[in-house]
């Protein structure tokens, strides 16, 4: 290896440091994971067992069609294993003789919820828990330490009724819902983790149904023994979009597809303006400028990078559409192997832009370099670019894939997809076809050099991110280390380009211009390290299903921050919005759960909520009333919208 120029050998030691500065950590060793057993959620641990150990439930609903408007009962027979109990409702606590309320109890709830996209019913129709009847409790001995306490419990066989309120303007046709009952069971001396039984059901509405008298175990049930937890869900048959606090909907059927799909489109032109599209842009448009001269070539060229772009997103929607285990394109950086090999390959790329080095490299490797302008490399650099748009989700952009992905059908993912990368294509196409706007790109001389040194830097510190990301994948305990050799490098281009533009041009304004563009680099590159480098401003709890259930029996608001290390989109809203001084405040409230949901490894057990939420990307935010209403679910969103969202929950309660 012969160096070209001795002012950057530190570059060699930011490789070094790099590999050495993730090496102190342990790998992890089994971590705990939520999956899907039979139609029940199950959350296992290593020195824990499940509640669902103990416990098992079925549900029956009443024969024939219920009508718009009315209420039905919904029958749970919940079996409790022998020598086993599950905590009472939190009002039947003291309902038996001479019991105590321990205070370490997870008190039984059950919650309603459905998905938007399953169901054809108006915007504006209502569906809504408003009580259960619950079994009375019993008495039972229990010794966790303190003596012998007589406590409230259910045990052996029981059945639970959920009235389920239709809304008057209901459709006529299939209703699909979910109830889920939180509960935590525990034997004479000890307990298992809390857990959550999700019930999935549909009832059948039809505005010509009959009333039918109550048979079978419906005659038990009784309204005015209900126990109010109402939990109140407007059925809305569009997908939801939330953009910085603007919110709308869009039907999906008929010609609202077509709507959907140019909603869709602009999410995927959005793409480019993310932090993991932004910073490789120029060097397309320095490829571009390569072919100014010919316009023909300069087109032929965008447009086999854009089939490149609009490729790879096909490819990722027959995955999503059509792979076992595969629902989002994000997904694969939850592979460490993947997510350090791409970033070894953009290192690669960075050292042959930047041009500090004459390495011995084989011809492949030179034929997708960014400034070569061969179709092949063109096409690869395509396909590069929409795999670093992976990472992000853009606005608009999120909602759609998660409605397409959950549609069950592959046609309809493989066009929204293939939309997605005709959006994010479409700035390349119209560059090529309007050479005009790169011709006045340096292409030869100093300064196109130390364009291409500064940029293949900034690519650098893409490198180092990728692949601090990929270890953090490894890791037991992510580490943030990474940020500050990413803002050392983005700093040390800036101060390159400084000195360069001193030697390359003795012109005042074009040192002032440079100067101004450098300082501006070296703050960013400093703010970033700070603000990501060390720890936030909350203390946000790590998911597990104990966590969430934990948080549902205190009747907290629940606050879940969807996020990875590799999500360059979550790491800017944590920073700009939830470390803000206001939004800290209002997650450190007592009655505020802020729990983290990192999806960082494929190992994650958090990745299943995220689907409960009807998305497959990230960042996420949720706020959830204590009675399981979703107050805010959006990945664009302010400061103003998170606090209030808070507020509205508080209110709620």
């Amino acid at each position: 290896m012969k160096v070209k120029n001795l002012n950057l050998c530190w570059m060699m030691a930011i490789a070094a440091a790099l590999s050495v500065t993730f090496a102190h950590g342990q790998i992890s060793g089994s971590q705990a994971q939520i999956g899907i057993t039979g139609k029940f959620k199950a959350a296992t641990t290593e020195t824990f067992g499940d509640s669902r150990d103990a416990v098992s439930a079925t549900s029956e609903i009443p024969s024939g069609a219920a009508r718009p408007g009315a209420l039905v009962p919904v029958a749970i027979h919940v079996k409790v294993k022998s020598g086993w109990h599950m905590w009472p409702v939190e009002s039947q606590a003291r309902s038996v003789a001479d019991a105590e309320v321990f205070e370490g109890a997870i008190f039984s709830t059950l919650a309603l919820q459905t998905s938007p996209l399953q169901t054809a019913t108006p915007r504006e129709s209502k569906l809504k828990l408003v009580g259960a009847q619950w079994p009375q409790p019993v008495g039972a001995a229990f010794d966790f330490g303190e003596g012998k306490q007589t406590l409230a419990v259910y045990e052996g066989q029981l059945l639970i009724f959920a009235a389920i309120q239709i809304g008057a303007d209901v459709k006529n046709g299939p209703l699909p819902m979910t109830l889920l009952l939180n509960f935590q069971s525990c034997n004479n001396t000890s307990c298992l983790a809390p857990a959550e039984i999700e019930i999935p059901i549909t009832l059948q509405v039809d505005s010509a149904a009959a009333a039918v008298a109550p048979s079978g175990e419906f005659q038990k049930f009784d309204p005015a023994k209900l126990i109010s937890d109402a939990t109140e869900i407007k059925l809305q048959s569009g997908v939801q979009f939330d953009f910085f606090g603007a919110s709308f909907s869009v039907d999906p059927q008929g010609a609202g597809f077509f709507l959907l799909l140019l909603v869709a489109f602009l999410g995927g032109m959005l793409l480019n303006f993310t932090p993991c599209v932004l910073p490789i842009i120029p060097l397309k448009i320095m490829s571009l400028s390569q072919s100014a001269g010919n316009r023909g070539k300069c087109f032929s060229l965008g447009v086999v990078m854009s089939l490149g772009v609009i490729g790879f997103w096909l490819a990722l929607g027959a995955l999503v559409g059509g792979a076992s285990g595969f629902s989002a394109a994000n997904q694969l950086f939850q592979y460490p192997a993947f997510t350090i090999g791409l970033g070894i390959f953009i290192a690669i790329m960075a050292v042959g832009m930047a041009g500090f080095f004459s390495v011995g490299l084989p011809a492949w490797v030179y034929a997708i370099e960014p400034k070569h302008d061969s179709f092949i490399g063109t096409f690869v650099f395509g396909i590069m670019t929409a795999v670093l748009s992976t990472p992000c989700t853009a606005p608009l952009m999120g909602a759609a894939a998660g409605w397409a992905a959950s549609s069950g059908n592959t046609s309809t993912v493989l066009i929204v997809f293939g939309t997605i990368g005709a959006g994010m294509a479409t700035p390349y196409l119209f560059l090529s076809a309007f050479p005009n706007l790169v011709a006045r790109m340096p292409r030869t001389g100093p300064a196109s050099e130390l364009v291409k040194q500064v940029m293949g830097i900034l690519l650098l510190a893409a490198a180092i991110f990728f692949i601090g990301a990929g270890v953090n994948g490894l890791l037991e305990t992510p580490t943030r280390t990474h940020w500050w050799l990413i803002g050392a490098t983005g700093s040390a281009s800036g101060l390159w380009l400084f000195w360069r533009t001193l030697q390359i041009t003795k012109k005042a304004i074009f040192r002032l211009l440079f100067t101004a563009i450098s300082i501006a680099v070296i703050a960013l590159s400093v703010g970033v390290s700070m603000a990501l480098g060390g720890a936030g401003k909350t203390e946000w709890i790590p998911f597990s299903s104990e966590a969430v259930a934990a948080a549902k029996s205190k009747n907290k608001i629940l606050v879940l921050d969807f996020t990875a290390e590799w999500c360059l989109n979550c790491k800017a809203l944590e920073s700009a919005v939830l470390d803000s001084v206001d939004v800290a405040t209002a997650l450190a409230q007592s009655d505020v759960a802020a729990i983290k949901v990192d999806i960082t490894s494929r190992k994650s057990n958090g990745w299943n909520l995220l689907h409960d939420y009807d998305r497959v990307s990230i960042p996420l935010l949720v706020v959830q009333d204590a009675k399981g209403k979703v107050i805010l679910k959006s990945d664009a969103y302010t400061r103003a919208q998170v606090v209030e969202a808070i507020q509205s929950a508080r209110a709620a309660k």
